[in-house]
């Protein structure tokens, strides 16, 4: 039901979004994946995918608008499960654990300090927010921040690659509900 109630809301954005774009404040979508590391294992085991990444529904849709080039304001949505087996905040995981996330953050784009974002062939950013992540129906609020790249594809299409850590501002999350996500998308400008 609340995949429904997503998409509609995607659809209906879209829909204003087009009619109200601009070249200077450009609105964007984006589609893509993630992976939840969870492990609790703070730097130890960044790499470590086999034990520690969550790679199953990996669905992610952004959007964003632009305010001068320099700095956006996104919404993103984000669905991913934590499998059997997977380490999370320091255990071996028995059960299938469904995970849901609406972050609202805040991008600066530094890159364009040093190029101009008109003709730019890539564009760095900083971004930091509030997040929702649903661990099956336990809500857990988050501070994020992170770092991301976008690479011109095209005129209006760009590849994105994102690193957000989420560290847990409240208590409802039994154990670390620290985490870090990262995610690949495709970026359409509107």
């Amino acid at each position: 039901m609340i995949l429904k109630k997503v998409v509609t809301l995607v659809f209906l954005c879209t829909g204003m979004l087009i009619s109200s774009g601009q070249e200077s404040d450009p609105w964007s979508l984006g589609i893509g994946v993630n992976i939840v590391d969870n492990s609790g294992s703070r730097f130890d085991e960044l790499l470590n995918i086999k034990e520690n990444w969550n790679i199953s529904r990996l669905l992610k849709a952004t959007i964003e608008k632009r305010f001068e080039y320099d700095f956006g304001v996104e919404i993103s949505f984000s669905m991913n499960s934590f499998t059997r087996g997977k380490v999370i905040n320091s255990v071996v995981n028995q059960e299938k654990v469904n995970y849901f996330a609406v972050d609202v953050m805040v991008k600066n784009y530094f890159s364009n300090y040093l190029e101009d974002a008109r003709h730019a062939k890539f564009a760095l950013y900083i971004v930091g927010g509030w997040g929702g992540n649903f661990f099956n129906a336990t809500i857990n609020e988050t501070l994020n921040i992170g770092i991301g790249l976008n690479i011109k594809l095209g005129t209006y299409l760009w590849l994105n690659f994102q690193t957000l850590g989420k560290f847990s501002i409240d208590e409802n999350t039994p154990g670390n509900a620290n985490h870090l996500q990262h995610s690949t998308s495709v970026i359409f400008w509107l």
